[in-house]
């Protein structure tokens, strides 16, 4: 019998991950929000069934991103056809103050009274000159699969729930009077009941809890590889080397170059030193990458391929790289042939995904820095493309620029990976490390490796098909065979025309049945405001 999840909870459980030098990158197909930063102002913050105004001494636990449903329902032109509601939203909102990001906070308010959903949570927008019992308007409620769980653990005081919306977003979506969801960040804090969980917790509570963890916002792609080595200052004038070795790559281009270098804690040179707090502050761009590219990619030429002792045929079911790739990178000058290694391992295909990049300490005697192992093609698809903004989110009158990494990502692929971190010298971690020195990690390839010279071409779809017709023809019948079989990789489709995306091509529709749960309770809310 295949052992249940709890089974591998308990036997994870007995591990120690202290010492633990390897940290875990995966990627999920979706397309994700970046994670606001948690907040330290006063705000409005709902526990047990109270709604009030704190600054807070408790402790943060995460954010989940949501969304309000049955926003239209006060909006649309049957129901305001003079637009006294949109009025009073706008004017609400424009009192609102909005923090770094754009956003302003809401109210979460428990509706115990209605009988179509016992969980049920409205959401208004305040205002903020008169928050204790002043005036509001709702915009709708929290969708009922985010309501179950909060609503239970929000009665007993578990955890504390607050939410933020884009003002922007909510105003446009009312004017246009249309179904579509507005996201909603929901922070989540210790309730005053914490510290009692293990006394106060039943067992109906166990699938909500369950549920929050499970729903906290976690970084994937290139925002987990960003979070992973964002944590250490890595020395420009110090690196030796920065490389790619994949047996897949995608349509890569200088945007994406630029966002996986940024996530791996690539910077300008002249701000590398820089003390300053802000993450994008000297964060790598695509120009910089256009006027000076930062990796190097490992793949192997066609003539290698060629001449490999076990033909072209088992190549051909593990390389991908398409030409027009070929075309934009073929004078970058990045490329570099993929020597497998150790020698007795030469004359046959690799099928790899390894990232490094290399430090020389400032004597001499060691390196440091990273190594990647796992999953993931050296694509967007795998590790995730950027999306850029453009909802013209101001912070104190000036329009924040998005960094490379964008302010959305979208994945296409599930992929999982580790890194390896040998920190630099002056990290207050590094006594713990059982090595010391990167170069005990031991490449699947030759390093340095060598540059492709002037007449080198990859070993892409098309040039490996040029290659059939110089096959003998047993040869030639295999590869057929196995054409026939379907066991070729197939060619990626370029996906250059998609390299600028913008948040609001994202935007999404309330389902059907999101809809018909925000009417009912619509419908019930405002029957037992009319008695």
């Amino acid at each position: 019998d295949v052992p249940s999840q709890a089974y591998w909870i308990l036997e994870l459980t007995k591990y120690d991950f202290k010492g633990a030098t390897g940290r875990l990158v995966a990627s999920i197909p979706g397309i994700y929000s970046q994670r606001v930063p948690s907040i330290s102002e006063s705000l409005h913050f709902l526990h047990g069934n109270q709604s009030e105004s704190r600054s807070f001494g408790l402790k943060f636990l995460g954010s989940v991103e949501s969304s309000v449903v049955g926003l239209s329902h006060l909006f649309h032109t049957s129901a305001d056809s003079n637009g006294v509601q949109l009025k009073k939203l706008a004017a609400l909102l424009s009192k609102c103050r909005e923090n770094a990001y754009g956003m302003s906070h809401i109210i979460l308010r428990r509706n115990t009274n209605v009988p179509a959903d016992a969980n049920a949570v409205s959401v208004l927008v305040p205002d903020p000159e008169q928050f204790s019992g002043g005036d509001c308007i709702q915009l709708g409620f929290l969708p009922r699969d985010v309501a179950k769980w909060v609503a239970p653990l929000w009665d007993i005081g578990l955890f504390g729930f607050s939410g933020y919306v884009y003002p922007k977003e909510v105003l446009a979506t009312a004017l246009e009077g249309v179904n579509n969801k507005v996201q909603l960040i929901l922070y989540v804090s210790q309730g005053p009941s914490f510290s009692d969980l293990l006394e106060t917790t039943q067992p109906k509570h166990v699938s909500a809890i369950c549920s929050l963890v499970a729903s906290i916002q976690r970084c994937a792609g290139l925002w987990r590889l960003q979070e992973v080595l964002g944590q250490y200052k890595w020395p420009e004038n110090l690196e030796t080397d920065f490389l790619y070795g994949s047996s897949s790559i995608g349509s890569v281009n200088a945007h994406f170059l630029a966002a996986f270098s940024a996530a791996a804690g690539k910077r300008a040179l002249r701000f590398s030193e820089s003390e300053d707090s802000d993450p994008d502050w000297g964060c790598w761009s695509a120009s910089q990458e256009s006027r000076n590219p930062s990796i190097k990619i490992i793949f192997p030429t066609i003539d290698r391929v060629k001449n490999a002792s076990c033909g072209l045929l088992a190549s051909k079911r593990i390389l991908c790289f398409s030409q027009r790739t070929w075309q934009r990178l073929r004078n970058v000058d990045i490329l570099h042939d993929a020597i497998p290694y150790p020698n007795d391992r030469v004359g046959h295909p690799m099928h790899v995904k390894v990232a490094r990049r290399r430090f020389q300490s400032k004597t001499g005697t060691s390196s440091f820095g990273w190594v990647y192992c796992g999953s993931h093609n050296f694509s967007a698809a795998a590790w995730g493309r950027p999306i850029s903004n453009s909802l013209g989110i101001k912070a104190n009158g000036a329009t924040i620029t998005s960094s490379v990494l964008g302010l959305r990502l979208h994945i296409c692929n599930y992929e999982l990976g580790i890194i390896f971190i040998v920190p630099p010298s002056d990290t207050k971690d590094r006594t713990n490390l059982k090595s010391t020195n990167l170069d005990d990690i031991i490449l699947p390839f030759a390093v340095p490796a060598p540059k492709y010279r002037t007449k080198d071409r990859p070993a892409t779809a098309q040039a490996m098909r040029e290659a059939l017709s110089e096959l003998n023809e047993q040869e030639r019948e295999n590869f057929v065979e196995a054409a026939a079989a379907g066991e070729l990789m197939e060619e990626e489709i370029p996906d250059e025309e998609e390299e600028v995306l913008e948040a609001t091509d994202y935007i999404t529709e309330e389902k059907e049945d999101e809809k018909a749960y925000a009417e009912i309770l619509w419908s019930q809310v405002d029957s037992s405001e009319s008695h």
